[in-house]
């Protein structure tokens, strides 16, 4: 088929089973069956589904995508059909098309699927910008306009805690990871969402809890090229996915009270940056020694958990983090490891995965890796280790067990690094950068838990 110039597009997606019409055979991978035709200069491609979960469906879909796109210049309208296609994957297939070709992007499933791809391209927008402009001080700044302009719509505070305010919190592990950059300083940005409850009695919040880590060189021990210096300016991921959360559900008008916490700086290398082997006190008066100045993103988060537990009393805390590249080695691309749900919270992940295409692996607590972070020198170390030959294993759950030192709250922590980048290049809907990965997973859990 030859390529053509600025033609729209027709997606009809069909139930497994289903008999698909004439057209030019598409090889597709794994079963699926797609057929390609041009129609009066409209370009129209049917996908016959098969039975597969909703994640592998996700990855052969956009696997044809990308074949049309190679085939065609697609400049025109999108319209996307799924008649007798079970809802949620109607749904999720719908909002890849909106990830890929934008708002060019027709369908009949309703507005919600519109808002929440909104949600998703903000929270990619924020992951994907320069690390030079998506400062400390920018997030900090575009959550209180944001909180200003809610005056009288939406019961929401937003406060901003700028080194100052941070210092004299007691903050200072927070303070030891940025503290020699001017350009992205430590600041704790807090935003409340607080409706009014059926008795009129305040009630404890859900704490979305995120780090804003903008740019992470590695400190003195600096990064190697090797691990994925260039692309840091996504290291504030967690940030970005706690932020379009809390927007999200707020604006949808949630029943529950909410809390944002995110602690954000860069990690800076420099003649104030913070030393290996320094012993820091945290806001919880444990002492941390700095085994390596790469293990950042657990101090900025342990001393902003700690400050909103006592602060706050929230009700559960959901911590979101590109925390540990161990994520990746460990699980690879796409997947998210999630440690500490709650049997409730983990049903209701579970659920709104299967149906939202986003794998996630459950991990429970363990003594063993909550003592892994203990230190001879002082009460903790930034660099956990299991012992003899099991030392180099368990990356992403030791760094979610260092936050356990630092709350009372149930805690459930998302080690991000894996699934918010397309790391592997084919991530569904994904060209190169953020995938925008577990938000449409978690908005639905948490409405599975309020139902």
């Amino acid at each position: 088929m030859s390529e053509s110039s600025g033609l729209p597009l027709r997606i009809c997606v069909m139930p497994t089973g289903a008999t698909p019409p004439e057209g030019a055979p598409l090889g597709a991978a794994g079963g699926l069956v797609a057929r390609l035709g041009l129609d009066g200069g409209e370009v129209r491609l049917t996908v016959v589904l098969v039975a597969r979960p909703v994640a592998e469906l996700r990855w052969l879909f956009d696997q044809v995508l990308r074949k049309v796109k190679k085939a065609f210049e697609l400049a025109g309208p999108v319209v996307f059909e799924a008649p007798g296609v079970p809802i949620e994957i109607a749904e999720t297939l719908a909002l890849d098309l909106r990830h890929g070709f934008g708002e060019r992007v027709s369908h009949e499933l309703g507005a919600a699927v519109d808002t929440l791809a909104a949600s998703e391209a903000l929270y990619r927008a924020w992951v994907e910008e320069d690390a030079t402009l998506r400062t400390s001080t920018a997030i900090g700044s575009d959550i209180a306009a944001w909180g200003r302009a809610q005056a009288g719509r939406l019961p929401v505070e937003v406060r901003v805690y700028d080194r100052a305010a941070v210092e004299r919190m007691g903050l200072r592990l927070l303070t030891a990871v940025g503290g020699a950059s001017d350009v992205s300083p430590p600041t704790l940005v807090v935003a409340r969402y607080t409706p009014e409850t059926a008795d009129g009695a305040p009630e404890a919040p859900l704490m979305l809890l995120g780090k804003g880590v903008t740019f992470d060189s590695g400190g003195i021990n600096v990064k190697p090229y090797e691990s994925f210096v260039s692309m840091m300016k996504n290291d504030m991921a967690g940030a970005a996915l706690a932020w379009s959360l809390f927007k999200h559900l707020a604006e949808a008008g949630s029943p529950r009270p909410l809390l944002l916490v995110i602690p954000t700086c860069e990690n800076p290398i420099g003649e104030g940056a913070m030393r290996p082997g320094a012993v820091v006190k945290s806001y919880r008066g444990l002492d941390v020694r700095i085994d390596h100045t790469d293990a950042e993103g657990r101090l900025i988060l342990a001393d902003a958990l700690a400050w909103a537990s006592d602060n706050y009393q929230p009700e559960r805390v959901l911590c979101f983090a590109t925390l540990t590249t161990a994520a990746l080695i460990a699980y690879g691309p796409y997947a998210t490891p999630v440690h500490f749900a709650a049997p409730d919270l983990e049903a209701a992940l579970t659920r709104a995965s299967d149906a939202s295409g986003e794998d996630l692996h459950f991990f429970p607590s363990r003594v063993w890796h909550l003592e892994a972070n203990r230190d001879e020198e002082a009460d903790l170390k930034n660099t956990a280790r299991l012992p003899s030959h099991a030392a180099r294993g368990a990356g992403s759950r030791n760094a979610g067990h260092f936050l356990l030192h630092f709350t009372d709250r149930p805690l459930t922590h998302f080690d991000i690094f894996a699934s918010t980048w397309n790391w592997a290049g084919d991530a569904p809907a994904s060209g190169w950068g953020a995938t925008g990965a577990p938000l449409r997973t978690l908005v639905k859990a948490l409405a599975l838990l309020d139902a």
